[in-house]
């Protein structure tokens, strides 16, 4: 998961819309597009859940706070702050390979994606395994990693490693293995980038701020 920064001030095409309309479910396709489009570029085209790559034909819109159901709040339905872009490449798919706004359907989550010192409770291992530091109680953000997004789904585990195993081999060959902190620590702060489109970023950084903290050289 990555932290999404949310601009202070709400972007003009949102304003517009909700001048036009009263709710989300009011939205031409056009608009929810338009929507879309905003997100997407704020988020580095990367899904504010899994981090995989997105685009427009492969995401689609999420409200934090559901729209509908026990928990909905129609009144956020058009709120900037309460949409991501997310992706959703596994509806249709058996329940165990669902993963993000697909597996989440109406359901509340406790580990918010704008918030950095929920950002900061997550870790990795090798295996590309996530994990929240907060996993003890009702409102445990491991729940949510595991049970409403199955971010441990077996495919995202081999997306994580197969993007780390790409990245290694890029360093390698611009630095044949003579890695410093200060290489390392370019990587990481190219990845840090609101720009950047790399795919599982959070999981690359992760990784290579271990490394600069045990100072070894990959393998």
């Amino acid at each position: 998961m990555i932290r999404i920064v949310k601009k202070q001030r709400v972007p003009t095409v949102f304003e517009q819309i909700k001048n036009r309309r009263s709710d989300y479910d009011e939205l031409t396709s056009s608009e929810k597009d338009e929507i879309k489009q905003v997100l997407l570029e704020e988020q580095g085209y990367k899904c504010a859940y899994c981090m995989s790559k997105i685009s427009m034909s492969s995401s689609t819109i999420e409200h934090y706070i559901p729209r509908n159901g026990t928990n909905g709040d129609m009144s956020l339905s058009l709120d900037y702050r309460n949409m991501f872009a997310v992706c959703d490449t596994t509806r249709g798919c058996p329940k165990d390979e669902q993963t993000c706004d697909v597996k989440k359907g109406d359901r509340l989550l406790h580990i918010d994606p704008r918030l950095q010192e929920h950002i900061d409770t997550i870790y990795y291992d090798r295996s590309g395994y996530i994990r929240s530091s907060f996993s003890s109680g009702a409102d445990n953000f491991d729940d949510d990693l595991n049970e409403i997004l199955n971010l441990n789904s077996r495919q995202l585990l081999n997306n994580r490693v197969s993007e780390w195993n790409n990245l290694m081999q890029l360093m390698n060959r611009k630095k044949a293995k003579t890695w410093t902190a200060d290489f390392i620590r370019k990587y990481i702060e190219k990845l840090s980038g609101a720009d950047d489109r790399t795919a599982y970023s959070g999981f690359l950084i992760y990784l290579l701020k271990q490394k600069v903290l045990q100072r070894g050289v990959p393998k």
